[in-house]
């Protein structure tokens, strides 16, 4: 390897830091698999071991092999071998250039994450997999973590000339990032093929997007495929197409940006799928979910710059690479029997091809700050999705055949007492772990089940699935944490994910569609091929959108704070006023029309009783002028969260009353009564947040109230589960016992 660094910082520079990434599958006191527990993917590590050894740096005539130093910065373990610095011969200054030579040997690990060796050892994903460079950062020095279990990367852009040399059988069946350069050569049973990421094409290239950087396509990293099972199929992105199908999502970014037919465009892109054998069919569908991320996205963020991007489907016993993004290159996943709508594989398809600009081209550090790439990407994902293929529509699995519809309630445990008592699910103290003797088949269990007469239709926008996943640990953690430092891997995910995502998406009511677009566009353009922090995000928003949101950014991103609206409706019609008020003369009695006497000729005979159906007669009401409605409609927050939020009533005459209640307004109390004055006409509903812009209230079950009831579904949900429940105890009072 030889590596060439140009310090682009005002320091002088004494030593040079880098990742060793495959060390943290080297032993189980790695730093990655000590917080880990010891396993990946819920496995033990017992075999399948990966690690990498460095044997010779050289600047220029030094050799600097044995005054290499591991580090540990972030947790001090000794066993951890995932970061070393060593200590250059000359200081390197502002402007100037370090070139080293370095040798290294290494064993891939089995494919448990991201990285590696499948287990039949014919499918290869590699993946940081030589001594990686960290990255200098003027004023902080070298920023090189460790590798941890809930961490990703973070890498300087620059690029890659690539050499494989690979066992024949890998002709024609090789991916990687960038694009190959040349014919392969194939001698003495072996093939030998390069690479340039960015291509020679792209080198050239000038990005229009990049404001903030030189304008010339870059990569920081480099990652490579092969499996001589693998079916490839290309198919070239237009952009032109795409619009077609999509003119109003066009027009509704030109009229945010102000740009023209002319300036909103996307260059072509080759798109490669190296699909295994028996997805061979599922190609187009990966195809077209890649394309539909490089048109939305593209228009949304600014055009992907380079000229192809490879999307790999890993084999079977290497799955645990999939779903991860890398320089130009991506894993998907997907399984036998899918259908567009269950959205698999087209969402980790549409997500990770999506890291091509998170990430990818806006390169945060992915240690200290994940969500600036995953909670964009998880936002950005999810928009697509919809957009293209619809609401999510839920399958239950039996023996990996789908069949449309889920439970209304859940089934009978199998695990735990039940699990033992049933002998579904028992535990061994012993190295057999866990056996199922009465498990049930999927046979058994779609016989138990019934699923065609006991599954209801379940279809799900993604937007408002990433609020669930939200809602999981809502604040447990801020989200601008080192990625390390959450307080588990469900806040990590969480933090990083899906919060992030509904933030943004409720940033959009703060600021407005035109405005939100703006400021993350320019956000994108102005750290293309940059490294943005959480801050530079803030004031890049700020001023692409004209809007001073720093008080969002600080109360959603650097704090626990959450809320929850509720609305409580009362209203009743006051009959006229009676009794004495108070005049300039004194009490006055306010007259009210007598009730009319009783005709003695209606009166009932003496002996009939009033209660008998036979011989009452209708009383004759009291008929006195009423008053208008009188409303008490009470909007109430939990949470120390204040968000500017729309209140809509709406009469039974259908006109409808807005409110708006003000951050600053909520600063001095938790709940506020509407304005509204006695009318005539009596309340039909009231929502909170009409147009459903927010996606962060806690429970929105109470931010709506109808006068009406719905009856009926109740009762037809109640039906669903009766018919689940009485299936189930049928099953177990005879074959299922």
């Amino acid at each position: 390897e030889t590596l060439t660094w140009l310090n682009r910082s005002d320091d002088r520079v004494g030593e040079a830091w880098f990742h060793l990434h495959h060390n943290a599958f080297s032993n189980t006191h790695s730093t990655h698999l000590w917080e880990a527990g010891g396993k990946l993917r819920g496995h033990s590590m017992e075999s399948g071991w990966g690690w990498q050894e460095v044997t010779s740096i050289r600047v220029g005539e030094h050799e600097l092999v044995d005054a290499m130093v591991f580090r540990a910065p972030d947790d001090g373990r000794e066993e951890d071998r995932t970061v070393f610095s060593v200590k250059l011969p000359e200081v390197i200054p502002p402007g100037g250039r370090l070139v080293m030579e370095i040798e290294w040997t290494a064993q891939l690990p089995r494919v448990r994450r991201r990285t590696g060796v499948s287990g039949d050892g014919n499918f290869l994903l590699m993946a940081h997999w030589f001594p990686k460079l960290g990255v200098y950062e003027g004023g902080r020095g070298w920023n090189c973590h460790q590798f941890h279990a809930s961490t990703e990367f973070y890498g300087d852009f620059g690029s890659y000339d690539v050499t494989l040399n690979l066992p024949s059988d890998y002709d024609g069946h090789i991916g990687a990032s960038g694009v190959q350069s040349g014919e392969a050569v194939v001698a003495d049973g072996r093939v030998t093929t390069r690479y340039l990421a960015p291509s020679a094409g792209d080198r050239g290239y000038r990005d229009p997007v990049a404001s903030g950087a030189t304008p010339r396509p870059r990569v920081h990293g480099f990652a490579w495929t092969a499996d001589p099972d693998n079916v490839i199929k290309e198919h070239t992105f237009k952009f032109q197409d795409w619009k077609e199908q999509f003119p109003e999502e066009v027009s509704r970014v030109e009229d945010a940006t102000g740009m023209t037919p002319d300036t909103l465009t996307l260059r072509d892109v080759r798109v490669v799928a190296l699909m295994q054998p028996e997805h061979e069919g599922q190609a187009d569908r990966h195809i077209r979910a890649t394309e539909a991320a490089l048109f939305f996205y593209g228009i949304w963020f600014g055009e992907y710059p380079y000229e192809q991007v490879t999307v790999v489907d890993p084999a079977f016993s290497g799955s645990a690479a999939g779903g991860m993004e890398y320089p130009t290159l991506f894993t998907s996943g997907t399984s036998l029997f899918t259908e567009e709508a269950s959205y698999r594989p087209e969402s980790v398809t549409v997500h990770e091809c999506g890291h091509q600009f998170w990430y990818g081209l806006v390169g945060n550090n992915e240690y200290e700050a994940a969500w600036l790439d995953e909670g964009f990407n998880s936002f950005a994902d999810s928009e697509v999705l919809v957009r293209v293929y619809g609401p999510k529509r839920s399958t239950t699995r039996y023996s990996g055949w789908p069949v449309w519809g889920k439970r209304v309630a859940s089934a009978p445990a199998a695990t735990g007492l039940a699990g033992f008592l049933t002998g579904q699910h028992i535990k061994l103290g012993n190295k057999i772990g866990t056996v199922s003797p009465l498990g049930p088949t999927p046979f058994l269990s779609f016989w138990r089940d019934q699923p065609l007469l006991t599954l209801a239709e379940d279809r799900s926008d993604p937007r408002w699935s990433d609020r669930n996943g939200y809602l999981s640990a809502a604040d447990v953690d801020p989200v601008a944490m080192n990625a390390w430092e959450y307080r588990d891997r469900s806040s990590y995910r969480t933090n990083s994910y899906p919060r992030p995502a509904v933030i943004l998406r409720s940033l959009q009511a703060i600021v407005g569609d035109k405005a939100f677009l703006a400021g993350m566009k320019h956000y994108s353009a102005q750290w293309r091929y940059r490294h943005p922090y959480p801050e530079d995000f803030y004031a890049a928003f700020n001023e692409g959108s004209g809007e001073d949101v720093g008080w969002y950014f600080a109360d959603l991103f650097e704090s626990t704070a959450t809320v929850d609206w509720s609305i409580s409706v009362q209203q009743s019609r006051t009959p006229a006023l009676k009794g004495l008020v108070l005049g300039a003369d004194g009490f006055v009695k306010v007259e009210v029309p007598e009730s009319p006497k009783p005709d003695p000729a209606l009166e009932p005979e003496p002996e009939a009783e009033a209660d008998s159906p036979e011989s009452a007669t209708p009383e004759e009401e009291l008929v006195e002028p009423l008053l208008d409605w009188v409303y008490d409609v009470v909007v109430s927050r939990k949470g120390t969260l204040r968000l500017p939020v729309e209140i809509e009533v709406r009469f039974t005459d259908g006109t409808t009353r807005p409110f708006e209640w003000t951050r600053e307004a909520q600063e001095a109390t938790t709940w506020w009564r509407l304005p509204l004055e006695p009318g005539p006409k009596k309340i039909d509903r009231v929502l909170i947040d009409p147009g459903r812009r927010y996606y962060l209230d806690g429970n929105m079950a109470d931010n709506q109230w109808y006068a009406g009831k719905d009856l009926v579904a109740p009762l037809r949900w109640s039906e669903r589960v009766f018919t689940q429940y009485a299936h189930l105890l049928h099953w177990y009072s005879s074959l299922g016992g």
